[in-house]
């Protein structure tokens, strides 16, 4: 798997888990998850972007295609 798509995977699940777990009002933000969660647009309601989750879930998806590609 290319950087690119890990990154962009990443991307997808940083705004979706959030998301789906409450937005700002919901378990996810006022957790010890909560932590790194910034909100990208001021004043938008429960739009929310994780930076541990991107560059982890990015990480982890490139090692495991990888690994598994050979």
């Amino acid at each position: 798997m290319k950087w690119m798509t890990a990154l962009i995977l990443g991307g997808i699940l940083a705004f979706v888990l959030p998301l789906s777990l409450g937005g700002q009002e919901g378990g996810w933000l006022h957790s010890w998850a909560g932590w790194g969660t910034v909100r990208p647009i001021k004043g938008s309601p429960g739009f929310l972007f994780s930076i541990p989750l991107f560059l982890g879930s990015a990480l982890a998806f490139r090692m495991f295609f990888n690994w598994h590609s050979r």
